[in-house]
This record gives structure tokens, sequence and C-alpha cells, in this order.
């Protein structure tokens, strides 16, 4: 099964119009980016102590970008489409947390 949703547009995130071109998308792959994101995006909250965060800035200014205002921009994109591909994938009734559930100790259980 695949859904259909909006792509990115070409250029600056400004210059996106509102009428993006749309393409097909299995499910098994918007499931999966809604579930790594959403990991990742606990692991950034988790890290009470700017260990990640400061990962994220290295990495990004080894990049070239500035590192701090780049960081704020990923880690709330990071958020942003973890919930986009949840909700996605809620209005159609599926859950997205299927490739973490075949390494949990117990199956059927979370932690």
């Amino acid at each position: 099964m695949s859904f259909t949703v909006p792509g990115s547009g070409q250029g600056e995130p400004e210059a996106v119009s509102c009428q993006e071109p749309e393409i097909s998308v299995p499910v098994s792959v918007i499931g999966d980016t809604a579930e790594l994101m959403t990991l990742v995006a606990e692991l950034i909250d988790a890290s009470r102590d700017g260990v990640i965060r400061a990962r994220i800035e290295a990495l990004l200014e080894a990049r070239g970008a500035e590192p701090g205002p780049a960081a704020d921009w990923m880690i709330t994109s990071v958020r942003r489409l973890a919930r986009e591909a949840d909700s996605v994938l809620a209005y159609e009734g599926m859950a997205c947390d299927r490739g973490l559930a075949r390494y949990w100790r117990h199956p059927g259980t979370r932690r």
C-alpha cells in the first residue's frame, strides 16, 4: 500500500509554492520515517547535558552551516516531521512502530 503525499519544492523554503508536487510513498517508508524521527526526537530531548545538541552542531558546522541556527532548524524539523508522518498514518488507522517492535524483549510490549 502507498500514500500520495506532497513532495518538497525546489529552491529555498520561502520559494515553495502552496501547490507542491505529489509523490507516492510506500506505507513502510512513512512508518519507518515516523518511527525513526520520533526516536531521534526522544534522544535529543533525553540529552539534558547538551551532548547530543553539541554533536548536531559539530556535524552541521562541518557541513558549512552556522551551527546554532542550523541545529535549531534540524531539531525543530525532526520533531515536526515525526508528528506529520505519524499523523498521516494515524489518519489511516495505522501504527508507526513496527520497526522497533522486532527488537522488544517481550513481544507485544513496550518499555
